[in-house]
Formats: C-alpha cells, structure tokens, sequence
C-alpha cells in the first residue's frame, strides 16, 4: 500500500479550516415559523459586534478630568445582534408577502418575536459551544447574563456584571 501524493508516508490530519464558513443554519420558531441564521460568524462580525452599543464619556467630560466609564447600549447591542446573526426568515406581512430581512424589518418587530428570535440565537451558539468544547468567540450571552465584557470578551458577548 502507498501513502496519498504529498504525505511522504507519514499520517497527516485534516488542517483546520482558516476562514468562516458561510454556513447557515435554520432555526424553528413558534407557529411553523423559522429564522435562518448563521452558523458562524467572521472575525469582522465578531469584532465589530463586539463594541457595538458601547459607550463612554463625552469628550468634554474626559477634558475636563473626570472619571471615563463605559456604558452599554442594550437596545443597539440587541439590534445589531439579530442584523448580524439573522441572513433570512419565514415571516409574512399582513398582505402576505415575505418580509426581507432588513434593520429596518428587525425594528420593526414585536418585542415578544425579536425576544423569541434571540433566544433561539443563543441556544444555536450554546449548541455550537458545546460541540467545540467550550465558549467561542460566537458566544452571545444577553443582557440577563453575567459574562464579563472585556477586549478578551467574547466577540458577540453582552453586558459583564451588574
């Protein structure tokens, strides 16, 4: 028997791969419907969900010596999450046409479905997590959560402490 071209006879592994997959995966929702989301996301997304919502002192309280703290736009942070996340959905408008997933169309949402769409999210990174042994940089963790937020936090990573 003869090893594989290029392996010089020694067993090689699979090379992990070095670039987001593209993948998506579909979530169920309540009443038949659905949310097609991602099944991972990029350094780019991860990075810049990451701040997103993140606020400081205004430049002329920072002049002026005072004590820079960050706050956290929950509301922007939630938002961006589920414009990040979410690629396509089953949703309908009240003529019964497909509603295209858009910021304006997550906005737009009712609270109780965009929470539904959110917690959904979060199960598919838990799972996600759980396959890879432990937190990824995908991990989502909501404002009722208490992982800590820091440049080393996760990418999509919510609120820190209260």
């Amino acid at each position: 028997m003869t090893a594989p071209p290029g392996t010089n006879g020694t067993v090689t592994t699979p090379k992990r791969p070095r670039f987001a997959s593209g993948a998506a995966v579909k979530l169920p929702l309540s009443e038949g419907d659905w949310v097609l989301v991602r099944a991972e996301l990029t350094y780019g997304q991860q990075r810049r969900l990451a701040t997103v919502g993140i606020t400081g002192v205004p430049a002329s309280l920072a002049a002026a010596g005072e004590r820079s703290s960050l706050g956290v736009d929950w509301a922007a942070y939630d938002i961006e999450r589920l414009c990040t996340w979410v690629i396509d959905w089953s949703f309908r408008d009240a003529d019964g046409g497909p509603v295209v997933v858009s910021r304006e169309a997550i906005e737009s949402l009712h609270p109780d479905t965009a929470a539904e769409i959110q917690a959904a999210l979060t199960a598919h990174i838990e799972a996600v997590e759980g396959k890879a042994g432990g937190p990824s940089p995908a991990a989502a963790p909501g404002p009722s959560s208490s992982a800590a937020t820091s440049s080393s936090a996760s990418a999509s990573a919510g609120r820190g402490p209260s």
